[in-house]
């Protein structure tokens, strides 16, 4: 398995690997096109996927750093960081939403919501996954 994934986040890309095979089996056909529908649906469904289980690895320090620069891009926090921020320029605070005639504002919008949603929901998985290891032996008795 260290080979196959590079010795990087092996349980993370292994339980990646098995969940995604499954998905794809005629088995879960139904469930597939309830998800998505065209392939590029299917290609950014497959993206969440990846990026939610990966954000579990808190000891790769690449993810954290990769992750810490998408938080900073969706979130900046300083008034220089807004100014050279590629997503802030396409936020909600700085696109008029009296632009909707201009698709690439449209999209622009949506891009940074998305990037937001995205990388909070990251954090909120990996929060989760560190902190239920904290609860009290009985709770999983």
């Amino acid at each position: 398995i260290a080979d196959r994934y590079k010795n990087q986040s092996l349980a993370e890309q292994n339980s990646v690997d098995i969940a995604w095979k499954l998905l794809m089996s005629s088995e879960y056909t139904t469930l597939r096109q309830c998800i998505f529908t065209t392939r590029h649906e299917l290609k950014r469904f497959r993206q969440y996927v990846v990026n939610f289980v990966m954000a579990t690895d808190i000891f790769n320090p690449k993810m954290k750093a990769l992750r810490n620069q998408r938080w900073e891009k969706a979130f900046p926090n300083t008034t220089a960081q807004r100014r050279t921020s590629d997503i802030s320029k396409k936020s909600i605070d700085t696109v008029s939403l009296m632009e909707d005639d201009n698709n690439s504002a449209s999209d622009g919008v949506e891009e940074a919501l998305n990037l937001k949603a995205t990388i909070v929901l990251e954090h909120i998985i990996q929060a989760a996954d560190v902190s239920h290891t904290m609860q009290h032996w009985n709770v999983y008795k």
